[in-house]
């Protein structure tokens, strides 16, 4: 990421501010239903018609949805334009989540899997409408839609139990987060393709451009590689940090909070490294110094969880920042947004699949393994590649070509 042109940029037309309304309050829905059911995840597992193979399942199948939904975001999104899949996408997210109100497992698996395809769908087309509709302004706006993700992740795992209890049953409880979702669908659903695309244009649509053609570019393989092992690592923690501590002795409400604090880091955070790495030449420390933050993070993970809770919940959050950073390169790559939408949906479909290692794997090993000590090494080996990836990545050139917003 090159430092921007010093340039003006436009005033936002109130077709733009709509937008960009929708954007944020899609940000805030993009992890409420996942954090959440990561909090509750003791009091589902508690529940004698969740098994043992189904409880392992559940964290894992977000970032699974996200890859098999991702893969075909970019076909949609040629067919319908980006703004009318990011409504379908929406409509999916809220009935995924208001099935779960139903207190029975093939409700709360069939929910996850409704809700998180609409999610797929919302994460990979973001950069490109960003790109497309506000091509000045991709590096703030990006911060904006990470931050308010962090906040509603932060919000999501710190009431979830509060809720639940508040309205009488878990189930219920992760039902609830239906509302903000539908709110989101609400606003978007005033948002239109910009008139000089036309009314099935779009900002991903008309233009191809294949995902695969991006595979075999330097870039496409190290973004690819770089969001893979970053989202492994960053949705195992959401998963299984609660159980993690819990086992330990931890409260659960003290638990859900520190995975809260993971998540509410980033909120400040995420500026910070975003600024910080659009200066010249500092785009590579970024990369180091959150891969180290979370390397450490785990190492306190492992070897004495409950000495500093609090500190190892602060590193790790810090190292969540490489999310939004990664986000910010693929937003600020191709020269269209038909090639930002192929680089998108490359890593991000194939990232999702191998990120759904994460979640699953931790959970086999923790009971094959009857504890914390195996699967938090494996995870010191995963934040260890990505740190070797994003400091290969940082020697990239990105391709930043400024325009007036939409």
């Amino acid at each position: 990421m090159n430092a921007a042109p010093s340039t003006t940029a436009p005033t936002l037309t109130r077709s733009a501010v709509i937008a960009a309304a929708g954007i944020v309050l899609i940000a805030l829905n993009l992890r409420l239903g996942i954090s959440s059911a990561a909090a509750l995840l003791d009091r589902l597992r508690a529940d004698p018609g969740l098994g043992p193979l189904a409880a392992a399942l559940l964290p894992a199948l977000p970032t699974l949805a996200f890859a098999a939904a991702g893969a075909g975001t970019a076909t949609l999104a040629r067919r319908l334009g980006a703004e009318r899949t990011v409504l379908l996408a929406l409509a999916a997210l809220t009935a995924g989540l208001a099935v779960r109100a139903a207190p029975a497992t093939w409700a709360l698996l069939a929910g996850t899997v409704l809700g998180t395809s609409g999610l797929a769908l919302c994460n990979v087309l973001l950069p490109t409408l960003l790109r497309a509709r506000f091509p000045s302004r991709v590096a703030l706006l990006t911060g904006v839609y990470t931050t308010t993700m962090a906040l509603g992740s932060t919000l999501g795992a710190a009431v979830a139990i509060p809720v639940a209890d508040a309205v009488g049953s878990p189930s219920l409880g992760l039902a609830v987060w239906a509302l903000p979702a539908l709110a989101a669908t609400a606003v978007w659903s005033f948002v239109r393709p910009p008139e000089a695309r036309g009314a099935a244009g779009g900002a991903a649509a008309g233009e191809r451009v294949s995902p695969l053609a991006m595979a075999r570019t330097r870039l496409g393989a190290l973004v690819t590689a770089y969001f893979a092992l970053q989202a492994l690592n960053c949705y195992a923690v959401i998963g299984w940090l609660p159980s993690l501590l819990s086992d330990h002795g931890m409260s659960g409400g003290a638990a859900g909070g520190m995975l809260a604090v993971t998540q509410a880091v980033g909120i400040p955070a995420t500026f910070a490294v975003l600024a910080f790495a659009r200066a010249p030449g500092r785009l590579r420390t970024a990369f180091v110094a959150i891969s180290a933050a979370m390397l450490a993070g785990f190492a306190g993970l492992l070897t004495a969880p409950v000495a500093l809770p609090l500190l190892w919940a602060v590193l790790v959050g810090l190292g969540l920042c490489s999310f939004p950073l990664v986000l910010a390169v693929i937003g600020d790559s191709g020269s269209t947004p038909a090639e930002t939408t192929a680089l998108s949906t490359l890593s991000q479909s194939l990232g999702y699949l191998v990120a759904a290692l994460g979640p699953f794997a931790v959970g086999l090993l923790h009971s094959a393994s009857g504890g914390w000590t195996v699967p938090m090494a494996a995870l010191l080996a995963t934040a260890a590649a990505q740190l070797a990836v994003g400091v290969a990545l940082s020697g990239t050139g990105i391709r930043k070509e400024p325009a007036a917003d939409a």
